[in-house]
């Protein structure tokens, strides 16, 4: 079978996300994989390798119109570049890993024209209730008709009715999420602690990716002030000029006197550097809004240093695998006193990691991907 992998964006977990799969994919027999992807994304091995796609500008400061307009400028020309692809390679199937439904009016029809050819299309849905929406309620369900159009495999991470705003229902196939390993250092925790400028025998607490509203860390402050032990570790970039910035949470940490119990890095954290505020952490927070309804990349890099989870999210994939395999507690909505009240209980669960891992493999993911797309 020969699939097309398209995968357009540049950096963070969904480039992860789509290494590791095309990597299981390649490891099954009979697959013929063709790499799209960014200049600076890796090839996986044995792929067929494409003409890279073009990078998107990730500045965050460029004013709102011109953000808009280079999103749109990158989303055309990626859409164009992948049917030239299919029209040149003819593959018996596209995969879609950074799906989405932005400006899909602009883009959808040449895909819908490829399928009306036989080229079935399989996206995997990684946030399937939409809690972003652009252009007003309108164009926003205008833009999901159109881009669940062409569908023909929508991959989820639990079961789930998908709202295609009046599009036909693309057959909906569960996958499981593998891990994200990376690479790991042998620094002792005392020592990733002074170099980080944290008490050896600190709590510590980490907040690990983008930084934005939907991650409750101005709740996690609040809730630092009843926990004098706490510490806590801010490592990842601002997400976007539409969302807060460290800057608001850091004035927020001075105002409430725990500045010296904040340790903020504010930036693209690489692969080869992840472990360090792993292993320099006791607990992972995952504590999202209730819009959020996804599984998490971050729950996934942490499999392999499997700190326990406070975590926090609407109904999903997230917390009901924590629940299933005890990874940590939960609260039911991110408030400082319900923080404050779960870190000050201290609670010491037997987290069924290797069951975890068992249940979520890459060879899973990528069998169950083959099965949907051929049948």
């Amino acid at each position: 079978m020969k699939i097309l992998y398209h995968s357009p964006n540049h950096q963070g977990g969904l480039c992860e996300y789509a290494l590791l799969q095309a990597r299981a994919l390649l490891d099954l027999e009979g697959v013929v994989l063709l790499w799209q992807a960014p200049a600076n994304l890796p090839p996986p091995q044995g792929a067929i390798v494409l003409p890279a796609l073009p990078a998107p500008d990730a500045s965050p400061h460029r004013p709102r119109l011109r953000r808009a307009a280079d999103f749109l400028s990158w989303s055309l020309v990626t859409h164009a570049a992948l049917a030239h692809a299919i029209a040149e390679h003819r593959p018996d199937a596209v995969m879609l890993p950074g799906w989405s439904e932005y400006f899909s009016p602009l883009w959808a029809w040449r895909l819908r024209r490829w399928q009306h050819r036989g080229v079935r299309f399989g996206a995997i849905i990684h946030d399937p209730v939409r809690d972003v929406k652009r252009g007003g309620q309108a164009l926003h369900r205008f833009s999901l008709r159109q881009a669940y159009s062409f569908l023909d495999v929508a991959f989820v991470h639990e079961s789930i009715k998908l709202d295609t705003a009046g599009a036909p229902s693309p057959k909906i196939t569960v996958i499981p999420h593998g891990p994200f390993p990376v690479p790991d250092g042998k620094t002792t925790c005392a020592s990733l602690r002074e170099d980080l400028g944290i008490p050896k025998t600190a709590r510590v607490l980490l907040s690990f990716g983008h930084i934005r509203d939907g991650k409750c860390l101005d709740a996690v402050l609040e809730a630092m002030v009843a926990c004098p032990d706490c510490h806590l570790i801010v490592a990842g970039r601002e997400q976007s000029a539409g969302q807060k910035p460290a800057s608001t949470y850091q004035a927020q940490a001075q105002r409430l006197g725990i500045t010296d119990r904040c340790h903020w890095f504010i930036n693209f954290i690489p692969n080869d550097e992840v472990w360090k505020y792993f292993r320099a952490s006791d607990l992972l927070l995952l504590l999202y809004s209730q819009n959020f309804h996804s599984m998490s990349g971050v729950l996934n890099v942490n499999a392999q240093f499997r700190l326990p989870v406070l975590a926090s999210a609407g109904s999903g994939p997230l917390l009901n695998a924590i629940r299933a395999y005890d990874l940590g507690p939960l609260i039911n909505e991110s408030t400082p006193a319900s923080i404050a009240h779960a870190l000050n209980l201290n609670q010491q669960l037997v987290a069924r990691w290797d069951d975890y891992l068992k249940d979520h493999s890459w060879e899973q993911n990528a069998e169950r991907v083959v099965s949907a797309l051929s049948a």
